[in-house]
């Protein structure tokens, strides 16, 4: 993902995510015990997002193995561990509580219309069976018995998840050097 893709996505809608992480950077006053976390947390919220990644093959396919056997949105799933796993390594609860107030009120009901109406459109039957049977983000002990769908690496790319890897590490990297700054 380049810099001029990035700054395409920024609009009225996405200016807060990004107003939010900068405002994180700043006041980060991280210590060990956050960082370690917050490190731990990021890192399984950034495999659980390439796990997923691998997997989907948008408006293609109706993918329900893998990480989608467990749970539908596995991406958002991992963006909300990545998203708790920063703001517990910049030491920051205020941030934490603002970004999970608006993923909960805001986003994931926004997200849960548009997606299941268009999912719905190009899947009809699999996905209302989907749809009853995988919750959207507590995950299932068992993987839904009709899984479909096979991970493949060039999958990671066409889903611009190394855009992904690549901020999160800058941001691991950034908050890691207020330590010394």
């Amino acid at each position: 993902m380049s810099v001029g893709r990035i700054l395409r996505k920024i609009n009225k809608k996405t200016i807060w995510l990004y107003a939010g992480a900068a405002i994180l950077l700043i006041t980060a006053n991280p210590t060990k015990p956050s960082f370690t976390v917050g490190l731990v947390l990021v890192g399984l919220g950034e495999t659980v997002r390439v796990w997923a990644a691998g997997y989907l093959q948008k408006n293609q396919v109706l993918v329900t193995n893998g990480p989608y056997g467990y749970v539908k949105n596995p991406l958002y799933v991992g963006t909300i561990l990545i998203t708790a796993g920063f703001c517990i390594m910049a030491n920051n609860i205020y941030i934490l509580a603002v970004a999970f107030f608006g993923f909960t009120f805001y986003y994931i009901p926004y997200k849960k219309k548009v997606e299941s109406t268009r999912l719905k459109s190009l899947f009809g039957k699999s996905f209302a069976d989907y749809d009853a049977q995988v919750d959207d983000y507590m995950p299932r002990r068992q993987p839904y018995e009709k899984g479909e769908g096979n991970w493949r690496f060039g999958n990671v790319f066409e889903n611009s998840e190394e855009g992904i890897v690549a901020l999160v590490v800058i941001g691991i990297i950034l908050i890691g050097m207020r330590f010394w700054i």
